[in-house]
């Protein structure tokens, strides 16, 4: 039998959170060191109103509903060089990696709170390295739009797009 367990799901979306919001801010950490301006992290789904909105440092965060599920980050790419974007981009399924592992350590070595915890955080962001590094266009369901790129995706237009111009 199935039961419902309300700490279970309450490590859900404290980890959904988390990851979300470290896979954005990794996005922005190169932009941010190279002086880029424009520099916004969206945390939550399009559509809607600000949920909260406020600044940390040089960047902007919108927070809107939904905030455990899905974000995305914004700089003005004309002041970062192709190199630093592509590794901007790869940043975001990088980060969400290594708190997959961090999840994986604390689910195996966690107690009470820290077990259910780690594995919340290591199924969360170990889906979100793999779904956001895969290069697939989202479908609208996820919140941010159909035909939006994954940061697979934008790697792999970019990588192709450097090819083109060097033919």
């Amino acid at each position: 039998m199935v039961t419902f367990d309300p700490t279970l799901l309450l490590m859900y979306l404290l980890a959904g959170l988390l990851a979300v919001t470290a896979h954005e801010f990794a996005h922005v950490l190169l932009p941010l060191r190279t002086g880029a301006s424009g520099v916004r992290v969206q945390l939550g789904v399009d559509g809607g109103r600000s949920v909260a909105r406020f600044r940390l440092g040089r960047v902007t965060v919108d927070v809107r509903p939904y905030p455990f599920w899905i974000g995305r980050a914004h700089w003005d790419h004309a002041t970062v060089t192709p190199a630093t974007w592509a590794w901007a981009i790869a940043l975001g399924p990088l980060s969400s990696a290594a708190l997959c592992a961090l999840g994986a350590l604390l689910w195996r070595g966690g107690g009470e709170l820290a077990g259910p915890f780690g594995q919340a955080l290591a199924v969360f962001a170990g889906l979100q390295a793999l779904v956001t590094a895969l290069p697939v266009r989202y479908p609208a369901w996820m919140g941010l739009g159909a035909g939006m790129p994954s940061d697979g995706r934008q790697l792999l237009d970019h990588w192709q797009g450097r090819q083109r111009a060097n033919a």
